[in-house]
């Protein structure tokens, strides 16, 4: 690496290897690219010889970086952001005109409140922009940071000085039965409520949550019948027995139509919760990332509670 010379003409190779590396494999970085995966293995061929490393090693069905490409990454993903950024906001962002995707990471219960009236929006003003999705994980915070996510959603504690937080909407829970269930005629009282079983929506395998946190501190517990992963399994249950499910009253008002579903106030205080946006500081001034954030931001506002379901009943009984 004495002689090593890089000059304007290599920037492709260097987008090439940024791919890889985001990637995991010369496939997905073709299509990442939009150019074959014989340019692909090109351009890293040719960046290993002015280099004199391999950069990356097949291992396992990935491309895993060397040592070399592993301590260029972080350089190389925030030059190209930031050559990008200079670009895009150089020219502006026209929304009407671009074909740009963004990717965003969500659990479901964001993403049923804001994908919803985002998509119609971006259908409406700009049809040639795309969203993909992916479920968080351990690496959210990497992917952001490297670009292979643009925005996350979700509730988020203590995050790293490089990382800006937007709230979005605050969300409180109700109780919810299927339409005709006992509990549905007259007051819910803890009493009526710790009656029936009921099912738990465990994100991450657990037994317990919030609501049975709550019941504790009051020396009460109630009978979890069924536990799932996710909000959108539970009214499938809910809605042909005579279990109880406590949820966030946007999705709940989002299920209940379809469903056949009641919502009647939790006659326990159960603590409400934050969803927010979470974006990398280097795209705090990229033009088209200002519009995304914008899009979710209003998106999110279009969700509140006191909008009325059509096709349903889905009010919230006392």
């Amino acid at each position: 690496m004495n002689n090593l010379h890089i000059d304007l003409r290599d920037l492709n190779l260097l987008a090439v290897l940024d791919a890889v590396l985001t990637e995991g494999s010369n496939r997905a970085a073709a299509a990442k690219l939009g150019v074959t995966q014989s340019a692909v293995s090109h351009a890293l061929g040719r960046l290993r010889q002015r280099l004199g490393d391999p950069l990356v090693v097949p291992t396992g069905g990935r491309m895993v970086p060397t040592p070399l490409a592993e301590s260029l990454a972080p350089a190389l993903r925030e030059s190209l952001e930031r050559l990008g950024s200079a670009l895009r906001g150089a020219r502006g962002f026209d929304p009407e005109r671009s074909t740009r995707t963004f990717w965003v990471s969500s659990a479901d219960l964001a993403g049923m409140v804001v994908l919803p009236p985002l998509v119609r929006e971006l259908t409406r003003s700009a049809s040639g922009v795309s969203v993909r999705m992916r479920p968080p994980n351990d690496s959210t915070l990497a992917d952001l940071e490297r670009g292979g996510i643009d925005v996350a959603l979700g509730i988020f504690g203590e995050v790293p000085a490089a990382f800006r937080v937007q709230a979005l909407f605050r969300e409180r829970f109700v109780c919810v039965a299927r339409r005709g269930h006992p509990v549905t005629g007259g007051r819910l009282t803890l009493a009526r409520y710790l009656e029936h079983g009921h099912v738990s929506v465990a994100p991450w395998g657990g037994t317990g949550s919030i609501v049975d946190e709550t019941l504790g501190r009051l020396g009460k517990a109630r009978r979890v019948v069924v536990a799932v992963p996710h909000f959108l399994l539970a009214p499938f249950v809910v809605a042909s027995t005579d279990l109880l499910l406590m949820a966030p009253e946007r999705v709940a008002r989002l299920l209940a139509p379809a469903f056949g579903l009641e919502l009647l106030r939790a006659p326990i205080e159960v603590a409400g919760f934050t969803v927010s946006q979470l974006w990398h500081e280097r795209m705090q001034h990229d033009a088209a990332h200002q519009w995304l954030r914008r899009m979710i931001t209003e998106a999110a506002g279009s969700s509140a509670p006191g909008l009325r379901t059509r096709g349903g009943r889905a009010r919230v009984a006392e």
